[in-house]
């Protein structure tokens, strides 16, 4: 609010004309707008956090991925925390400067004084946005454990549960990319298939079963729900649990070697 009451007083007599009466309407306005624009001051919004960036089908690729988000926010708001101490001490430095500068240089030095304090308001508004954003990571961490009936989880939990989620995610994407090419599973995901150890034509036949279903209901007159996709993915997860497994003992590896995992939170 200052700056802009300290940029009125400025610019307004240099600018003649309608803007200042255009700049006393921005600066009467601007509190109310700022405090509305807090909202924004976030990379995006909680849905397509919740929505987009964690999208995984399974509960702990989700709960792993809000842990990488909640990282990342962290690491962006301890580097603007201390990016806001370094011009603080460059506030401080100057106005030593100025007990001693000569005029212009006095006037300079205000200005650069000002303009880094314009800075570390600035940057003050996105580590709110930040913190929001971390805190509504939590919530949903802690909702996603609450639904799993734990209250924390260790790296054991994470690897045990890859199976599942690598099966999920490709029929996932195998389905909709049948969709959109008369019913075929495309050469992609049909490569993720067979990484993973399943046959990519029992996968077609899964997935021809699930579309022949949906058109009957929609020949019927009714609407396919979202939820039909979910148990079609979880039932395909039971189905095939195992087949990584076997693939990697063929060729002489195993899906998890506990002795390299980090210290185990929960007990056996």
């Amino acid at each position: 609010m200052n700056d802009l009451i300290t940029i009125n007083k400025e610019i307004s007599p240099v600018l003649g004309g309608n803007y200042p009466a255009m700049l006393d309407r921005i600066s009467t306005r601007y509190p109310a707008l700022k405090q509305d624009t807090e909202a924004f001051y976030k990379t995006q919004s909680q849905f397509m956090d919740n929505m987009l960036t964690v999208n995984a089908p399974t509960e702990l690729r989700n709960l792993r991925q809000i842990l990488a988000e909640i990282q990342k926010s962290k690491m962006a708001l301890q580097e603007a925390y201390f990016a806001n101490k370094k011009k603080a001490i460059e506030i401080k430095q100057k106005r030593l400067f100025l007990e001693s500068a000569t005029d212009l240089d006095a006037e300079l030095l205000e200005v650069e004084i000002a303009e880094l304090q314009s800075q570390i308001a600035n940057t003050e508004d996105y580590m709110k946005g930040a913190i929001r954003k971390i805190s509504a990571y939590m919530a949903q961490y802690d909702s996603i454990l609450a639904k799993l009936g734990k209250t924390e989880l260790a790296e054991e939990d994470f690897e045990e549960d890859e199976e599942r989620y690598h099966i999920m995610r490709a029929f996932e994407q195998g389905l909709c990319a049948a969709r959109s090419h008369n019913g075929w599973i495309d050469e992609g995901n049909q490569i993720y298939l067979f990484q993973i150890g399943i046959n990519g034509m029992v996968a077609q036949a899964e997935v021809e079963r699930y579309l022949e279903e949906e058109q009957k209901i929609i020949e019927s007159g009714k609407e396919p729900a979202h939820e039909m996709t979910t148990k079609f993915l979880e039932y395909c997860a039971r189905k095939f649990k195992g087949c990584s497994g076997k693939y990697a003992e063929r060729r002489g590896m195993t899906l998890l070697d506990r002795n390299s995992l980090n210290k185990q939170i929960t007990e056996d």
